[in-house]
C-alpha cells in the first residue's frame, strides 16, 4: 500500500504533529547503532514493535529512534524503511530521508512508487539538482495512476523545472548580508513569524515551557527589542493575546498600532486540527481581550492562519490576506483575501488571490508592504525556486497582481524560507529558514529560526515633474459656452497646485496596469515617487477624466546617482467646478417636479459625461421659513430627491453626495428692505447646486 505523504513543515499553522520533535528533537540517528551486535531475535522485532507503537502515538523522534534501531539489523524490510524515510522527511532531516529512499528504491522502486517523488524533494533541498532531476523524471515515468488527486505528476513536472534552474540560479546576490542573531532571540526549538512593530523590535511566535509551573511546552507569541544594535528578547507577550492553552502565533499589527491579528490551533468538531485567525485591540495601555474572527473568515471546517494587512486605495477599508485550504483556491494552502466594510462592520467573502501568487502546490506566510503594494510570500509550487519553500514578491491588491518573482540568495536557500518581512527602509528585515546555521535541536533541518537581513545596495530612484496650466484658453471658452460653468480664464502657463497624480506600474495592457501609490503637486506644482530599479511604471495626471495625461516613466538600467526628471506635463485643468443649478422647489416640498426633472436631463446628465471620474456633491438650500433644523432636514431631502433620480438615469452612486445646507447660505434677500415678503428672493433661496469635490479612479477596480 503506498503511504500519501504531504510535506507540511511548520509555517504557523502549529500542527501537533510536530510537538515532540519541538520539545525534545530528534535524538540521535542511530542508523548504525548496534551494528554487527550479537542481538536475539525477539530484541530486534521489539524495536519495530516499538517503532510502531511510537509512531501511532505520533511520538516523532521515539519512532525515528527504534525505527532506526530495527532496520540496523533488518535492512531489507521495505516497509520500514519507507516510513523510516517518510518521518525523516517530513521532519526535514533530508540527508537520512534520501539514504532510506535509496534502500527503498533498490528494494523495489515499483512497490513504493512516491519514493522517487519524495527523494527528487530531499535532493532539492541538499542542492542536488542532477540526482533531483533523475528522481522528478523517474518519478513521472513510473506514476501512472488513475487519479492523481494530489497532483503529483504536475508538481514533480515543477519540480523538475524548478531543479534545471536552480542549478543555473544558485549564485548569491553579494549585496544583500544575511544574519543569524543567535540565541538573543531564537531558541534550540522552534521561532518563527517575525513581524517588525517598528525598527527596533519585533513579534516572533517560540516555545513556551515552564516545568516548576507545571506548564508544558507550548506555542506563544514574544517580544524582543533591539538596544544599541543588539537583540533582547523581552519573553512572552504579557498581554491576554496568549493563552497557554492554545498554541498561538503569527502575530501582526496595523499600520496604526491599534489592532493585532493573530492565530491559534484548535481541534474542530470532524477532531482535525486547524487554525483560526483572532483580533485583539489595543486601548491606549494593553492588548484586549481577543476575539475570534467571525465567518466567512474563519470557517469551522478548514484552516485559516497566516493574517496579513493591507489597505483599499479606493475605500480606505482595511484587506485582511490569509492562509486557507478551503475550496476555491488553486490547490493545498493558498492566500485569500477578504476587505472589512467599516460601514457595516463585516467582512466580505473571501477570494483566492490569481495565478500570478497561488499555486497547486502551498503557499504561505503572506507580508503585505503597503507602501509600494508588494506582497512577500512563500510557495512550493513554482517553476523558479530553489528547493523547499521559497519567498517570492508580487505586486498589486486584492485580486489582481504581478507574476511573484523570487528572491535572490542568500535570502532563499534550498531549505525552507518564509516569513520574510521588510522595514519601511525597505532594505532590512526578516525571515524564517530551516537551512544550515540554525539552532536546531538535535540532527537535521527540523526547526526553524530567525534571520536578519540587510540590503547594501540602493534599490530605489527618485522621480519629479512639474505640472503647468495649458495656455490654451479656447478650451475653457468652449466649455462657458456649452456648459455656462462660468470658469474663469486662467493665467498663461501659472503651476499648479493640489492636482492628483497617481502612479501605476506597467502591465502588457493598459487595462493591466496596477495602481502602486498617489501623491498631489505641492505649491509649487511639483511631484516625487520613489520608484524601484529595473521598472517600467505611467505616471497618470488626473483632471476628473476630462483631458486626464498618461505617461510612461521606466527606471530600466538606472542607478541610485540617477534622476528621473519625467519634465513638465502642460494640463487644461479644472481645479472647481461650481454650478448653480435652476431646480427650484415649491414652499416646504421636496420631491421633483417635472420641470425640475427636465432641468437636470439638460444641464447635469452632460456633466457627469463631461467629467466622467468626478464626484460631485448636490447641495440643496432653502428660504427662511421655518426653524433652522427643519431647514436643514428640508434641504438634505431635496439634494437626495436629486441624488435618487441621477441615480435612475444611470449615475453611479459612488459618484454622488447629498449635502444640505438649510438656510445658511441665500443668495437673495428672503424680505425686502422695508421688511415685507420677497416671494422672488425666496425662490431662489430654493434651489439645488452641484460642485466638483473629488474623484475617483476606474483603476481601482482590483481591489
Amino acid at each position: 500500500m503506498n503511504t500519501i505523504i504531504k510535506i507540511l513543515p511548520h509555517r504557523g499553522c502549529l500542527k501537533n504533529w510536530l510537538n515532540n520533535l519541538l520539545i525534545i528533537g530528534l535524538l540521535i540517528s542511530a542508523d548504525k547503532i548496534f551494528a554487527g551486535s550479537s542481538v536475539p531475535e525477539d530484541t530486534i522485532l521489539s524495536y519495530k514493535a516499538k517503532a510502531v507503537k511510537y509512531d501511532k502515538k505520533n511520538d516523532v523522534s521515539n519512532a525515528i529512534f527504534y525505527y532506526s534501531k530495527y532496520l540496523s539489523f533488518k535492512q531489507k524490510d521495505i516497509k520500514a524503511n519507507y516510513r523510516l524515510a517518510s518521518l525523516h522527511l517530513n521532519t526535514r532531516n533530508y540527508s537520512n530521508a534520501n539514504q532510506y529512499l535509496d534502500s527503498v528504491i533498490k528494494l523495489n522502486s515499483k512497490k513504493y512508487p512516491l519514493a522517487y517523488y519524495q527523494k527528487g524533494l530531499a535532493c532539492m533541498s541538499l542542492s542536488k539538482y542532477d540526482d533531483a532531476v533523475e528522481a522528478f523524471t523517474k518519478f513521472r515515468k513510473y506514476y501512472k495512476p488513475k487519479s492523481d488527486r494530489n497532483n503529483y505528476r504536475k508538481l514533480a513536472g515543477i519540480y523538475q523545472e524548478s531543479a534545471v534552474w536552480a542549478k543555473s540560479n544558485s549564485a548569491n546576490d553579494g549585496e544583500i548580508i544575511v544574519n543569524h542573531p543567535g540565541a538573543d532571540i531564537n531558541h534550540a526549538n522552534i521561532d518563527f513569524s517575525p513581524f517588525p512593530v517598528n525598527d527596533n523590535a519585533i513579534l516572533y511566535g517560540a516555545v513556551y515551557s515552564d516545568p516548576s509551573q507545571n506548564i508544558s511546552p507550548v506555542r506563544q507569541i514574544f517580544k524582543a527589542v533591539k538596544i544599541d544594535d543588539k537583540w533582547k528578547s523581552l519573553g512572552i507577550l504579557k498581554d491576554p493575546v496568549n493563552d497557554l492553552a492554545y498554541n498561538t502565533g503569527n502575530a501582526v499589527v496595523s499600520e496604526d498600532g491599534q489592532r493585532m491579528y493573530f492565530t491559534r490551533s484548535i481541534r474542530n468538531w470532524q477532531n482535525k486540527d486547524i487554525c483560526e485567525i483572532y483580533l485583539s485591540r489595543f486601548d491606549g495601555n494593553s492588548w484586549q481581550m481577543p476575539e475570534k474572527l467571525p465567518y466567512p473568515v474563519n470557517n469551522e471546517n478548514y484552516t485559516s492562519t497566516q493574517p496579513a494587512i493591507g489597505v483599499n486605495a479606493k475605500t480606505g477599508n482595511e484587506i485582511l490576506y490569509f492562509v486557507s485550504n478551503r475550496p476555491g483556491g488553486k490547490g493545498g494552502l493558498d492566500i485569500w483575501f477578504t476587505e472589512y466594510d467599516k460601514n457595516s462592520k463585516t467582512y466580505k467573502e473571501p477570494q483566492p488571490l490569481d495565478k500570478g501568487v497561488n499555486t497547486i502546490g502551498d503557499e504561505c506566510c503572506p507580508f503585505y508592504d503597503v507602501s509600494d503594494r508588494t506582497l512577500y510570500y512563500s510557495s512550493n509550487g513554482k517553476k523558479e525556486g530553489f528547493g523547499g519553500f521559497d519567498i517570492y514578491q508580487s505586486t498589486g491588491s486584492g485580486k489582481k497582481w504581478t507574476e511573484g518573482v523570487i528572491l535572490p540568495k542568500p535570502v532563499n536557500s534550498s531549505y525552507d524560507d518564509y516569513y520574510y518581512s521588510v522595514l519601511k527602509n525597505n532594505k532590512e528585515g526578516y525571515f524564517t529558514s530551516n537551512r544550515p546555521g540554525s539552532m536546531a535541536a538535535g540532527d537535521g533541518g527540523c526547526c526553524d529560526d530567525i534571520f536578519t537581513f540587510t540590503i547594501t545596495k540602493c534599490t530605489r530612484v527618485g522621480a519629479w515633474g512639474i505640472i503647468r496650466n495649458s495656455d490654451d484658453q479656447e478650451v475653457y471658452k468652449k466649455l462657458n459656452n456649452k456648459y455656462k460653468l462660468g470658469l474663469e480664464l486662467p493665467k498663461d502657463s501659472i503651476t499648479l497646485a493640489d492636482v492628483p497624480i497617481e502612479l501605476y506600474l506597467k502591465g502588457e495592457k493598459e487595462e493591466d496596469d496596477i495602481f502602486i501609490s498617489n501623491t498631489k503637486t505641492d505649491q509649487n506644482g511639483m511631484y516625487h515617487f520613489d520608484l524601484e530599479r529595473n521598472k517600467n511604471y505611467s505616471i497618470l495626471v488626473k483632471n476628473y477624466g476630462y483631458f486626464d495625461k498618461r505617461f510612461p516613466v521606466s527606471t530600466m538600467g538606472a542607478s541610485c546617482a540617477d534622476t528621473i526628471k519625467t519634465g513638465t506635463t502642460r494640463l487644461n485643468y479644472l481645479p472647481k467646478v461650481n454650478v448653480r443649478v435652476n431646480i427650484y422647489y415649491d414652499s416646504d416640498k421636496y420631491k421633483l417636479s417635472d420641470s425640475a426633472q427636465s432641468t437636470i436631463d439638460t444641464t447635469l446628465m452632460p456633466l457627469f459625461d463631461l467629467f466622467p471620474n468626478a464626484i460631485v456633491e448636490i447641495g440643496s438650500h432653502t428660504d427662511s421659513t421655518g426653524s433652522e433644523a427643519y431647514n436643514l432636514a428640508l434641504s438634505q431631502k431635496r439634494s437626495e430627491s436629486v441624488v435618487n433620480y441621477l441615480i435612475s438615469k444611470g449615475i453611479s452612486k459612488e459618484r454622488l453626495v447629498a449635502k444640505g445646507y438649510g438656510l445658511s447660505s441665500p443668495i437673495a434677500p428672503n424680505t425686502n428692505s422695508d421688511g415685507s415678503d420677497n416671494p422672488s428672493g425666496r425662490q431662489l433661496n430654493r434651489r439645488t447646486e452641484i460642485k466638483i469635490i473629488g474623484e475617483i479612479s476606474n483603476l481601482y477596480k482590483e481591489d
